[in-house]
């Protein structure tokens, strides 16, 4: 079984990306046979408008791979649903569009016979690396005041999955177009509240529904009930006549 090389092999930044795929038309891709990308969720909790926004802030150039920066994610997401539960926005601020590239070279006894070592070592597409360039950041954390200290030491967890050096950077956004175009979180209680009560207007008047129904088969009933005897009592008239 194949092992996970070291982060040290790709870590730095070095040459030209080797970047080039197309998601429309895949077998005209400069890059074929690149791995899907292993990041399940970019974006997890509330998009709603919230008082503080937190950030991991690289302090120089660094590639991190798509199942480093999933197990950061993994990691601070289940922290803060633990402790704040919905009341928060995580995101993940950089997709994996470096292609990874591995050359499968033999190391044991004998392998001069089977490979050709590391002739002509350009290697395949073994997985995909998010660039992160200083200053520039990774993961992005929006919450209330009360909740910071919590974020941070969400986005402290984070940091011990990826390599490089990162620090945690938190400003106030009460006053930013972008956070005040978002809906309050008291809008959304009533959208749900509103969805919940239409199903309950309709078994009610399922309910009555059926209550009529019933009550018209019970009054058919009756009235083939009240037909009987009279139906009954016609052949013992007809008895008595013939005694006669």
């Amino acid at each position: 079984m194949a092992t996970l090389r070291s982060a040290r092999t790709c870590r730095t930044p070095r040459g030209q990306p080797w970047t080039r795929t197309s998601r429309s038309k895949p077998r005209k891709s400069y890059v074929k046979g690149v791995p899907h990308c292993r990041i399940r969720q970019f974006n997890m909790g509330k998009n709603k408008r919230f008082e503080v926004e937190l950030e991991l802030v690289s302090q120089y150039d660094v590639l991190v791979r798509d199942n480093a920066i999933e197990s950061a994610r993994m990691a601070s997401n289940k922290y803060l649903e633990r402790h704040l539960e919905h009341n928060y926005f995580l995101q993940v601020a950089k997709y994996p569009h470096h292609v990874l590239r591995e050359h499968a070279a033999l190391g044991v006894a004998g392998s001069d016979r089977i490979s050709k070592g590391m002739k002509g070592a350009f290697g395949k597409p073994k997985g995909r690396m998010a660039l992160v360039e200083k200053g520039g950041t990774l993961f992005r954390v929006r919450c209330e005041e009360s909740a910071v200290k919590v974020a941070k030491d969400a986005l402290k967890r984070a940091k011990l999955k990826i390599p490089g050096k990162h620090d945690v950077t938190v400003r106030d956004i009460r006053d930013e177009a972008y956070n005040l175009s978002r809906p309050l979180d008291i809008a959304a209680i009533e959208d749900v509240k509103v969805e919940e009560e239409k199903p309950v207007e309709e078994e009610v008047v399922e309910g009555e529904a059926k209550a009529e129904g019933e009550e018209k088969v019970e009054e058919k009933e009756g009235e083939g009930k009240e037909e009987e005897p009279e139906a009954k009592g016609k052949p013992g008239e007809e008895k008595k006549e013939k005694k006669k």
